[in-house]
């Protein structure tokens, strides 16, 4: 698919960075661990008096992480020397060795990973001119805008709005959204979610199940190989999966993307979102009918609508340049090494957002994704007290995961252990916090054999596997698992069952639900009297068969047909050194 080819050019754009290497058997303990990071005081590694997977163990990280102190944990900010620290500490006292050997030899716990941070300071208006005249719509409340690239001023002027549909490009469904027109000098109006959303049909776009062509990373970047000088997405919250608040804070604050070569160039000047009410003025402003426009928009052969609008925006950044790093803690293995299994967990969160009613500026992120380093951290004392393996298995936290996924999409292109060798991966983010349920379901259902050793571990909890509830949320492409797939390493994506044992189904997709519209990317995503992470607790035992039965056996676990990573797999595994 061109999404994959697309990161593959991505990953030959980053090669000239620094080369890191896997820490195996042979080199493991030469040189020593970096000295711990400095922080005016090292928070208690407390959790580590209790069980193993427990869920007191897990409830303790989860307080040090997501306390007022880390700041939320924003990659770059004081919140991440602290994190690291405390993920570091951990690995260590637990005896897992560091993850990392450099290129000048040295080994360590992190993998550094070039970031470049822009704050946009003019709350710039986003004026639309029409035949009625200009109007000036408001950052933040109505919009949101940035550029990736990496200039102090970027202007655009009296560009032309055309509405693209859902943006998309898919040659293989021989679907064009662009088809007919120069977008060079012109601003792109796009849709959220695509084409097949709420139409009940599955024209190659997965039905109800959102595709990568459904994400907004996908659209902007589709924008910018049509030469697009901008691209505004207009927000829906149903198929965009959750509120303008999370659009907001998200966005609204500092922006950050891997260091590139071109220094952002290739990316479009300018990106954003609308909010709804905005996107339903600009057409009532431009005479057109959105609904029809969009049922249009949802039908093979639909061509760009011009919308004679025009629109000028002018943005002054801050720019800033900074490293931040990958956490990378291995158990090696004891009869093949070079063969790895690994977890993954991002460790960042929003750091400062936009204030709620009482003033809490702190996006905490207790849930996401406090809850993910606790269970890594967890499963890798399970493993190190359980012994050493037959493979080697990792434990990877993330940095900028928030910011687009930016700390896997670099470990993608320089993977510490090669992807031909890495047998299979498993991701953590947000564990089940409303206690223990019947079932667990799979992000990306079906798309390989990984859910069938998940299947069998959950017999022995009495459990099944379930699909998604939500599909069109498209969260297999919303994680850092997302990155192992488009290099083609089998990943699974699970956990927080649906069908609650208190409460059953409806009280599952309720809590859920909630927390998307009330907590999501929101001061408020705090642990609070209500939480019960024994479920979560479940779902990691899982994880750790899973994990288990591939490092203690010769199994590799393979896409299944039609999965759009497979390609990549063969790819990778033929041109692995044999």
């Amino acid at each position: 698919m061109r999404l994959t080819l697309a990161f593959a050019a991505a990953a030959v754009v980053l090669a000239g960075c620094g080369a890191m290497r896997a820490v195996l058997p042979g080199d493991a303990n030469t040189g020593r661990a970096p000295a711990r990071t400095a922080v005016e005081a090292a928070p208690s590694l407390a959790a580590l008096s209790y069980p193993p997977l427990s869920p007191n163990a897990l409830m303790e990280h989860v307080r040090v992480l997501s306390s007022d102190e880390f700041e939320g944990r924003l990659a770059g900010a004081r919140g991440e020397a602290m994190t690291l620290d405390y993920i570091e500490r951990a690995f260590s006292a637990i005896g897992v060795q560091p993850g990392v050997v450099s290129s000048s030899g040295m080994v360590g716990w992190r993998q550094p990973v070039p970031l470049v941070t822009s704050r946009v300071t003019n709350a710039p208006t986003l004026d639309i001119a029409g035949a009625d005249g200009v109007r000036a719509y408001t950052f933040g409340a109505q919009h949101v805008i940035w550029t990736k690239h990496m200039e102090a001023s970027v202007n655009v002027a009296d560009a032309e709005m055309v509405f693209v549909g859902f943006g998309v490009v898919a040659p293989e469904l021989n679907w064009n959204d662009y088809q007919g027109v120069d977008m060079r000098g012109r601003v792109a109006v796009i849709l959220i979610n695509d084409p097949d959303f709420g139409t009940g049909q599955d024209r190659g776009f997965g039905g109800r199940a959102m595709t990568y062509y459904g994400r907004w990373s996908y659209k902007f970047e589709e924008a910018a190989r049509q030469g697009a000088a901008g691209a505004i997405i207009i927000h829906e919250t149903e198929p965009a999966a959750y509120p303008w608040a999370v659009v907001e804070n998200s966005n609204s604050v500092a922006k950050q993307d891997i260091l590139r070569p071109d220094r952002g160039m290739s990316r479009i000047p300018i990106e954003g979102w609308v909010n709804n009410a905005v996107g339903m003025d600009l057409f009532a402003r431009a005479g057109l009918d959105f609904a029809a426009l969009k049922a249009r928009a949802q039908t093979p052969g639909f061509r760009p609508v011009p919308m004679n609008l025009r629109m000028s925006v002018s943005l002054q950044n801050e720019l800033s340049e900074a490293v931040s790093y990958n956490v990378i803690g291995v158990l090696p293995g004891r009869s093949r090494a070079g063969e790895t299994i690994l977890y993954s967990a991002h460790w960042d969160h929003l750091g400062r957002c936009p204030p709620d009613p009482d003033g809490d500026d702190i996006c905490n992120g207790a849930l996401d994704n406090a809850t993910g380093v606790a269970g890594l951290i967890e499963l890798a004392r399970r493993f190190a007290n359980d012994g050493r393996q037959e493979r080697s298995v990792a434990f990877v936290a993330f940095t900028a995961e928030e910011q687009g996924l930016l700390g896997s999409e670099y470990y993608a292109a320089h993977p510490v252990f090669p992807a031909a060798r890495t047998v299979g991966a498993i991701n953590m983010d947000g564990l089940n916090i409303y206690g223990p349920a019947r079932n667990i379901v799979v992000v990306g259902y079906g798309k390989n054999t990984m859910q069938d050793l998940l299947a069998t571990a959950a017999q022995t909890q009495g459990r099944v596997i379930a699909q998604e509830p939500f599909p069109e949320r498209g969260s297999y492409y919303r994680s850092d698992h997302f990155n192992f797939a488009r290099i083609g390493i089998p990943s699974l994506y699970a956990g927080g069952g649906i069908d609650l044992v208190n409460g059953g189904e409806e009280r599952g997709r309720a809590l859920q639900n909630a927390y998307v519209s009330e907590r999501y990317h929101k001061p408020n995503d705090e642990i609070t009297e209500d939480w019960d992470i024994t479920g979560g607790a479940q779902d990691l035992q899982l994880f750790y068969e899973v994990g288990r039965v591939l490092a203690s056996s010769d199994q590799w676990p393979v896409w299944n047909a039609g999965a759009e990573f497979a390609a990549a797999r063969e790819a990778s595994m033929r041109s692995a050194p044999q």
